[in-house]
This record gives C-alpha cells, structure tokens and sequence, in this order.
C-alpha cells in the first residue's frame, strides 16, 4: 500500500469551536479513511495528560485515530499552525496539500452559520485522492488562537 495522506487536526480541550468539530472530524476520518487517509489529532494544550486528553476525545465522539499532544509545539511549530481547529493535509510525500479551516460553519468568532455552503477540506480531500490539484489550497481557519 502506497504512504497515507494525513490530517493533522489542531485541536483544543477547552475551546468551543474545535469541539464544535469533533463530530465532522470523526465522520470525515471515518469517511475517507477507507482510501487511505491518517488522521491525527493534535492537542496544543502544553498542559494537558495523554489521559485527560484521551478523555476529551472520548466524550466529545473523536474516533480511534491517534491523540498527540504538542507539549513543546513541534507540530505546531513545523505545520505553522495558529489557531484550533486547524488542518494541514500532507500527500504521501509529505508536501502540503491544503492548510486551514474544515468547513465555513462560522463566519466569523462567536458567528456560526445557519448552513454549512464550502466543505474546504471534503473538496481537498477528494483532489488529493482524485490526483488533482487541490483548486484552493488555504482557507483562513476561525477559532482560538494557539499561544506561542
């Protein structure tokens, strides 16, 4: 089997639009797992235990995908990652594919919207996996900023 595509999730314990997310995040890992994608989440709480992490996984829905966490920000450091939730999506040769936002579920901070209209990370997924170019590959992510 060819290397997997992976996601990396920036993800926060404690703040509400990354757990708004977790949902999506599963039915998106569950959904394009079968061809071929990894995903990974990746706490940026220094603070926060493997346990309580796991914990937080397990009752927000997050699935069986792996649960890291960032304590000296190497990731996150590496991935250029600002804010939560965030996603980078790597090819197998671990290029860049797309970075940013899941879906346009808010417009802006504290501003959800009615209807979900662009699925910025669906239509990357389907390129990478369709062996086209990703047509936007950087949408602005919305949520808790990642302090430094």
């Amino acid at each position: 089997m060819l290397a997997a595509v992976v996601a990396l999730f920036f993800i926060s314990h404690d703040c509400p639009i990354s757990n708004r997310y977790a949902h999506e995040i599963r039915r998106i890992c569950d959904e394009y797992g079968p061809r071929g994608l990894s995903c990974k989440l990746v706490y940026v709480d220094p603070g926060l235990s493997d346990a309580d992490a796991a914990k937080h996984a397990a009752e927000y829905g997050h699935g069986s995908y792996p649960k890291i966490v960032d304590r000296d920000h190497t990731l996150i450091t590496s991935m250029n990652a600002t804010v939560t939730p965030e996603v980078v999506l790597l090819r197998p040769n671990k290029s860049v594919a797309y970075r940013g936002r899941i879906d346009d579920a808010y417009a802006a901070l504290g501003k959800p919207r009615t209807v979900v209209t662009e699925h910025d990370l669906r239509d990357a997924l389907d390129a990478v996996f369709s062996g086209h170019p990703v047509a936007k590959p950087q949408a602005p992510p919305i949520g808790c900023y990642i302090p430094r």
